[in-house]
């Protein structure tokens, strides 16, 4: 697993937890919402991290 992909897996994971426990806290939907953009961000992060690290597999490959 490379760096970005490790970072971006982390930073969504923590944007989940932080949107989980601040829901169900009952708290401000400011913070929810950014727990989520987190979330998201996190996830395109990985993806777009994990097609660069495939794209460079299929070139070795060849």
């Amino acid at each position: 697993m490379s760096r970005l992909t490790t970072a971006s897996t982390v930073l969504g994971l923590v944007g989940l937890v932080m949107a989980m426990l601040t829901a169900l806290a009952d708290g401000a939907p400011s913070i929810i919402a950014l727990g989520f953009i987190m979330l998201a961000l996190g996830f395109m992060g990985a993806v777009f991290s994990a097609a660069a690290a495939l794209g460079r597999v299929w070139e070795t490959t060849r």
